[in-house]
């Protein structure tokens, strides 16, 4: 998991640093979050699907703006923090049972739900490079 986290960390900042500065404001639609705050939102959330399992309340923080070099430092800690909380987890804390927004889940399937929010939202910002001309970065995993 810890592998897989290092590995989304850094595609998701390759494509966090894609995007211009200046069209961090930018939204395909207007119900559609910015993709600054598409990015701040997937970073927010690897602190809410590791709180029940560490036994903490969610505190995710949050970047010191909306700017393309603050949305970038957010995202290098949020998921640093979660890499070093993974990296202790006990199999006991994996294969426990937990209560969370998504219902009752294992700590593994925290996890897995943990990738698969991320990996949502940075493919929904890979359609805000697209009209914006930009091509994404080959897919990692």
């Amino acid at each position: 998991m810890v592998k897989h986290l290092r590995t989304s960390r850094d595609f998701t900042l390759k494509v966090a640093d894609q995007m211009p500065a200046a069209d961090y404001a930018f939204k395909l639609t207007a119900p559609q979050m910015t993709f600054a705050e598409q990015m701040i939102h997937l970073s927010k959330d690897l602190d809410l699907f590791m709180a029940p399992i560490v036994g903490e309340k969610p505190n995710p923080g949050e970047p010191s703006s909306a700017a393309k070099r603050d949305v970038l430092a957010f995202i290098r800690r949020s998921f640093d923090r979660a890499i070093e909380r993974v990296s202790t987890l006990s199999a006991e804390q994996i294969s426990t049972t937990y209560k969370s927004e998504e219902g009752t889940m294992t700590g593994l399937e925290m996890l897995m739900g943990m990738l698969d929010h991320t990996t949502h939202h940075r493919a929904s910002v890979e359609m805000y490079l697209r009209a914006k001309g930009i091509v994404p970065a080959a897919y990692q995993f």
